[in-house]
């Protein structure tokens, strides 16, 4: 069958699909030729084109870093061939500093843009801002001091508990920070007075000792906020809340070579006054408690047992002297707070009086000796002399039967010969006498 070209076109025209399609095909190439012919460049106006501006060195090669904003774009207006410079789109375009031959230090520099598009047969025709001011300086570091803000956290504890310290401490070194190293550009930096650590506070955060992750804010001396964008620091860090308890404890005396008639069960028979002297009424103060602070487990434990106040030796108890200053046994962390720095411990007897009774040699008990092994004096033709102190409105008369000297032999294991203190103690509780020096002090013993 021989192929009809003339009836082939024929059907074709005959056909209104073809002759749509046709029409718009038609149509466009007409319109290019139009738009080729009559209007051969056009012009647009990119918005937004973004800046490119870098560091620079000075003439000793010190790098000099941008410092705050600066204009970061301009609109550019590119003129083209219609058909090319309408695709032209931002990534087309480069704007950037004709010159940093002035950049040779710190300081404010008015810089000069250029713009350049990357299609061919377009070019540039102007931009929006043809300059651009950029200020320049040298990065620094500094020591920073910082502050933790615990307000938030003060208002969940309950009144018998105070935030301690509150520092900012590094995670990695387990340091206290009392300040934070921070560099950046000088000019921020020598704005910048103090950072301020703020804890992030949980909704059901307890009112106890724990740590917080939280943030950092910069202020100056007005008080004003600080641009850190610019700033590098450590922030591996958290912020650690010590809380402490503050209780009234009562007061506990406490002593040394305490006579056994006022020891253990005894010691209801010892009395005595605690006061501190109030230097503005020029008087005495009773005193039974002083408010402390301190671990909160630790503070319990004193709402039990009492605060103690440092020993007093029993053997300086004599009739002239009754009355002791002394200070405060204060545990780990523990510290007073109401201003009392000591305690006067006035002690009550009857009547006490001062004799003096003589030992012999043979009357020196051994104790915790070693089985197997015994010990003696070198003291031999020699009496120990004991100056005692009674209360003579509970014992009458003290004489050497009723003292007892000791020597404590502890530790001693092996034949040796070894040099050990006097220990005086009365042969009864009953008795109310104490011993307030020995002559001599000490013994050798020789130990087999």
């Amino acid at each position: 069958m021989k192929f009809n070209l003339g009836q082939f076109v024929r059907r074709l025209f005959e056909s209104k699909k073809f002759l749509v399609v046709f029409s718009l095909i038609c149509a466009v190439i007409f319109w290019l030729v139009i738009d080729i012919t009559e209007n051969p460049t056009r012009e647009i106006t990119i918005s937004g084109v973004p800046i490119t501006v870098t560091e620079q060195a000075d003439d000793e090669d010190k790098v000099l870093k941008i410092v705050g904003e600066y204009r970061d774009s301009v609109n550019v207006t590119v003129s083209g061939p219609g058909y090319i410079v309408s695709n032209v789109t931002v990534d087309d375009i480069t704007v950037a500093v004709v010159s940093y031959a002035e950049v040779n230090g710190p300081g404010k520099y008015i810089l000069d843009l250029k713009a350049t598009v990357n299609v061919a047969g377009c070019d540039v025709e102007k931009l929006s801002h043809s300059y651009i001011q950029v200020t320049y300086d040298y990065d620094t570091t500094a020591d920073i001091p910082v502050e933790v803000d615990i307000v938030e956290f003060q208002k969940l504890l309950p009144a018998d508990r105070e935030i301690f310290k509150s520092v900012l401490r590094s995670n990695s070194e387990g340091l206290d920070l009392s300040t934070l190293s921070v560099t950046g550009p000088s000019e921020v930096i020598g704005l910048i007075s103090k950072v301020v650590a703020t804890p992030e506070i949980p909704k059901n955060a307890a009112p106890e000792t724990q740590n917080f992750t939280g943030s950092l804010v910069f202020y100056d001396a007005d008080g004003k906020v600080v641009d850190a964008s610019q700033l590098v620091y450590n922030t591996d860090y958290y912020i650690r809340t010590v809380v402490y308890k503050v209780a009234e404890v009562k007061l506990t005396p406490t002593f040394t070579n305490l006579p056994s008639c006022y020891a253990g069960e005894n010691a209801s028979n010892l009395k005595y006054t605690l006061y501190r002297y109030n230097e503005l009424a020029r008087a005495k103060d009773n005193i039974t408690v002083v408010k402390a602070r301190g671990p909160v487990e630790t503070m319990d434990k004193l709402l039990v047992s009492g605060l103690n106040l440092a020993p007093i030796d029993f053997m300086k108890v004599t009739s002239g002297n009754t009355s002791f200053n002394v200070s405060f046994d204060l545990k780990d962390g523990v510290e007073v707070v109401d201003g009392t720095e000591e305690v006067v411990v006035e002690l009550s007897f009857g009547s006490l009086r001062t004799t003096t009774v003589v030992i012999e040699p043979s009357k020196i008990d051994f104790v915790n000796l070693t089985s197997g092994l015994k010990a003696t004096s070198s003291i031999k033709n020699k009496q120990i002399t004991v100056k005692v102190c009674y209360d003579r409105n509970k014992t009458g008369k003290v004489t050497a039967d009723n003292i007892q000297l000791t020597v404590d032999c502890t530790g001693v294991t092996t034949a040796s010969s070894v040099t050990k203190p006097f220990i005086v103690t009365t042969i009864s509780d009953k008795v109310f006498a104490w011993a307030i020096s020995v002559e001599p002090g000490e013994t050798g013993v020789e130990i087999k």
